[in-house]
Order: C-alpha cells, then structure tokens, then sequence
C-alpha cells in the first residue's frame, strides 16, 4: 500500500510541472506578439529618417 501511494504523489507533480510549462509557453507567445506590433509601428519612422533621394523614388517594398 505504501508503494502505491507513494507512485500516486509522483504522478500528481509530474502534472502540476507539465500546467506550469504550458502557461509558459503561452507567455512567450504573447511576448513574440508584442514585439510584432512595436516593430510595425517603427517602420513609418524609419522610413522618414531615410534619405529623401529614396522617398522621391517609387517606393517597392509592399
């Protein structure tokens, strides 16, 4: 009987590790996301700061 109980506690924290790393996972994706959206918000600056010689020429990169 002691065995089994034992084996049963083992099986309970492996569960517990497994919920944790999901929410992690979760998190991170969130974070990726994010930065996703800085990144595009950035981009019409970086097209102001560039040399007006390339703004007169049509612009290509969509």
């Amino acid at each position: 009987q002691q065995q089994q109980q034992h084996q049963q506690q083992q099986q309970q924290k492996q569960q517990q590790q497994h919920k944790q790393q999901q929410q992690q996972q979760q998190h991170q994706q969130q974070q990726q996301y994010q930065q996703q959206q800085q990144q595009l918000l950035a981009l019409p600056q970086a097209i102001c700061q560039r040399p007006k010689t390339y703004l007169q020429q049509p612009i290509m990169f969509y």
